[in-house]
């Protein structure tokens, strides 16, 4: 009696186990764009970029290190180092300007700031590339599954023409025919799920995943109206455009390093103390102030005009930038309207009048009414609309995603 319920626990173990490791990931997009920002690579070494930037704000504005210094002057020959004529101890510091430091501190900022805007970048091109591949997906699970709905229609359209043979009513020509469809079909949904399966390996790369794990989508594909107008489209993804916002981070870092450059005029101070001792005496505090030379004017006037050329390329560049964002935008919004009208046509329009066709076909077909030729074409028609349906879609919904990020320009 034992041994049954050990046996059956083990049996219910292993049945709960089995269960445990069929079960799929389902996903939301929402829940893929998350997983995605916390485990891609490029994500995790834009935040490290951030570390670095900070690092190198730490080093910009540091003192030069201190310098301790011993001497001893004047040995007799043969004495000891106790009866130098002169003995000094000195700690020495060269500091600049104060005002220096705090524009090298402003320059660095900007640096943490365009790192931290590269970062945001980031996380908005790979979020607009798990939204495509969560799209793909499924679409081509919806391409499966048109195809092998057709596919159930040929099989009983098949049976439909074998009876209507062996009745007489038919020639067996039309059952080839039905025969060569149905192939023809199973080789659509052989390359269909081909191309599932190399979806969801891209999809389960993106978000740090094994290619092969299987999972589920918790959406599915559906069309999500954009009634904006151009005009306000635009304006709205140029303010929150990043590659503009670093173009102009950069200009303001430009301006920065030209204020910093103006100051190589400003004098460096220079200090000195410790302990001096002559002949054998007591050590008695020494102190010394001193001032940098700027006497070679070339060197600061050569920073001053470099920076001034910096600054005027990056204003350059932020205006061209403008421009090329603004046009790229402005292209996004036409195919995303364009995209959109495809979409209504087939919603409103189409995929009504293809399943009122396909009902109506098959009716006709059963009394006669049209011949198998006739069926098969509406059949067609009918897989052709839902696959374009579903493409149209899927191509939608990507020119949304597309469009948030146009302008964008790629690591």
């Amino acid at each position: 009696m034992t041994g049954r319920i050990a046996l059956s626990f083990i049996v219910l173990f292993l049945s709960v186990v089995s269960g445990s490791a069929q079960e799929k990931n389902a996903y939301s997009l929402q829940e893929a764009i998350d997983l995605a920002l916390k485990n891609h690579p490029r994500v995790l070494i834009a935040q490290r970029g951030i570390e670095s930037a900070k690092g190198r704000r730490l080093q910009s504005f540091s003192p030069e290190k201190p310098e301790l210094s011993f001497a001893w002057e004047g040995i007799p020959s043969g004495e000891p180092l106790s009866r130098a004529n002169e003995r000094s101890i000195h700690l020495s510091q060269s500091i600049e300007f104060p005002y220096k430091l705090l524009l090298r501190r402003d320059v660095f900022n900007q640096e943490i700031d365009i790192v931290r805007e590269n970062l945001n970048r980031t996380k908005a091109l790979i979020a607009v590339e798990v939204k495509k591949s969560y799209y793909r997906v499924s679409y081509q699970t919806k391409l499966v599954q048109t195809l092998d709905f057709t596919l159930e229609l040929l099989n009983q359209f098949q049976k439909a023409t074998l009876f209507k043979y062996q009745s007489g009513d038919l020639l067996y020509f039309e059952v080839v025919r039905a025969k060569v469809e149905i192939a023809k079909t199973q080789n659509e949904v052989l390359e269909a799920k081909k191309e599932l399966i190399s979806a969801k390996m891209e999809f389960n790369l993106l978000l740090g995943k094994k290619g092969s794990e299987e999972f589920e989508l918790a959406d599915s594909l559906a069309y999500v109206p954009f009634d904006k107008s151009k005009e306000k489209a635009v304006e709205e993804f140029v303010h929150q455009n990043r590659t503009l916002k670093i173009t102009q981070l950069s200009r303001e870092r430009e301006s920065k390093s030209l204020s910093l450059a103006k100051t190589s005029f400003i004098p460096d101070l220079h200090f000195s103390g410790g302990y001096l001792s002559e002949s054998g005496g007591k050590f008695i505090p020494s102190f010394e102030v001193g001032f940098s030379l700027p006497l070679w004017w070339w060197n600061p006037k050569g920073q001053i005009q470099e920076n001034k050329a910096n600054l005027r390329i990056a204003y350059i560049r932020e205006q061209a930038m403008e421009r090329t964002v603004r046009s790229e935008i402005e292209s996004a919004y036409d195919i995303v309207k364009a995209s959109q009208e495809q979409v209504v046509l087939f919603e409103k329009t189409l995929l009504k009048e293809i399943g009122e066709e396909l009902k109506a076909g098959i009716n006709s077909y059963q009394y006669n009414q049209i011949d198998a030729l006739g069926l098969l074409d509406i059949y067609r028609t009918n897989k052709t609309t839902r696959i374009e349906y579903y493409k149209t879609l899927f191509n939608y919904l990507s020119a949304l995603a597309d469009m948030e990020v146009s302008g964008e320009e790629t690591e």
